[in-house]
């Protein structure tokens, strides 16, 4: 195996530096980005990665993952009971809207 293009623990380490940022900053856009990086990485050195000097930081890479999409779904989920609130609020000022309408129209 050719050795220039073994994948170095430093880079997954940086890779999880990363993405524990972009999970902390909430910015979804760089986690995304940051997470196809990983997934590159991953399928481009299939071959390295039963390195066992890889091993703690793929393991640390997963765990930073993992805790990124919880956050990322707990987020999400918390955006989503906002805007059924939003929604339900427009609803009832539109309908308080249309009562004043009508009893102005009478």
């Amino acid at each position: 195996m050719d050795r220039m293009h073994k994948v170095s623990p430093e880079r997954f380490r940086h890779l999880s530096q990363l993405i524990l940022i972009a999970t902390k900053m909430a910015d979804w856009q760089a986690l995304e980005r940051h997470d196809l990086q990983l997934r590159e990485l991953l399928v481009s050195h299939k071959p390295f990665l039963n390195d066992p000097k890889l091993a703690p930081e793929i393991q640390r890479a997963r765990q930073v993952h993992d805790n990124a999409l919880k956050a990322l779904a707990k987020a999400t989920s918390e955006l989503k009971q906002e805007m059924e609130l939003v929604s339900a609020q427009q609803e009832r000022a539109v309908a308080y809207q249309f009562a004043m309408t009508m009893e102005t129209s009478e």
